[in-house]
């Protein structure tokens, strides 16, 4: 059985931890609480931090001179000076984090489909972007697990922050430890889902693991997590995880009889297809690493990245594209 690190999250208080929304409600997410315990979760509200009542008046973000400002269109208050500071002090003072699950379309915490106004104008235009807090969260942490609550609806989107998120935990924790035998380790455990993601940076960690200038092993750690956090940056494309699913299943290529090729074959036709999740094909080869054995294999976080317990094939339906 696979044991996977435990994440710290910072997550929106208003996400299932207190009603601290501008209408004194709370938002109930079953995803959240299925986290629960697989996650240590840092819950912050930055409103109410900043002073805002709970219930209290609408805030929006509008565009001033070019610059997005947080105003509170019924008392005239403008909080973004407030909301900076608090930015600047709480993700300053974050060690430990591995993630964020920020609420959608928030003036403040929302990371990316916040309205932006041009005007408080009534009917006034407006474009899409970060809130004020989750703008400085994409700044600060442009290479972190990074979601809102409304985009985790959709099944390959909820399985790539997860496989990010779980990834990123393990790292973290497994070079706290500090030294190249623990990266070398890290980096040979995580080796076929990083060809999976990107096969370019894949190649630069390999020569950062090898170390052949003998850089100090801080420094190449530091290296290396900034590669792991471009290599996960983007979703794989299904070429991608099948020419990983291949590689694996050519380990067992003597073993297997016509029949099991052809049926593996058929489930990789249908992922291709989108009418299988990649669970299935997982599953075909984690069958046969049991059955044959390959201590490589059982090793590999590609057929496991982040607890079973987790994997819901449920989808929204919405934003299949992103």
């Amino acid at each position: 059985m696979t044991r996977h690190a435990r994440p710290e999250v910072v997550v929106s208080k208003c996400l299932g931890f207190e009603a601290c929304r501008w209408n004194g409600e709370m938002i109930h997410e079953d995803f959240v609480d299925l986290l629960e315990p697989w996650v240590g979760w840092h819950p912050v509200c930055p409103e109410k931090a900043i002073g805002l009542g709970v219930p209290r008046d609408p805030i929006r973000v509008v565009e001033v001179k070019g610059r997005p400002r947080l105003l509170q269109p019924a008392t005239g208050r403008d909080c973004t000076k407030e909301m900076l500071a608090f930015s600047n002090e709480f993700l300053g003072g974050l060690n430990l984090v591995d993630g964020f699950l920020l609420k959608n379309r928030s003036p403040s915490c929302g990371p990316l489909d916040v309205k932006i106004y041009s005007s408080l104008k009534p009917g006034a235009s407006s474009r899409r972007g970060p809130g004020i807090f989750g703008g400085e969260v994409m700044r600060r942490f442009p290479l972190m697990a990074v979601e809102h609550e409304g985009r985790l609806h959709n099944f390959i989107l909820r399985e790539r922050w997860l496989t990010r998120l779980f990834t990123l935990a393990d790292f973290r924790q497994t070079t706290a430890r500090g030294g190249m035998g623990a990266l070398v380790k890290f980096h040979s455990r995580h080796k076929l889902l990083l060809m999976a993601y990107n096969q370019h940076q894949l190649r630069l960690m390999g020569r950062l693991v090898a170390n052949p200038e003998k850089r100090p092993a801080s420094e190449v750690i530091v290296s290396y997590g900034e590669h792991l956090g471009k290599a996960l940056a983007r979703s794989p494309s299904a070429g991608q995880v099948i020419n990983v699913l291949m590689h694996a299943q050519g380990y067992f290529k003597k073993q297997l009889n016509a029949a099991e090729k052809a049926l593996f074959l058929e489930t990789l036709d249908k992922y291709r297809a989108k009418k299988l999740p990649l669970s299935v094909a997982q599953a075909l080869l984690r069958s046969w690493i049991a059955r044959f054995g390959s201590d490589y294999l059982a090793g590999q976080s590609f057929f496991a990245p982040y607890p079973e317990e987790l994997m819901e094939i449920s989808d929204s339906g919405k934003g299949r594209d992103y």
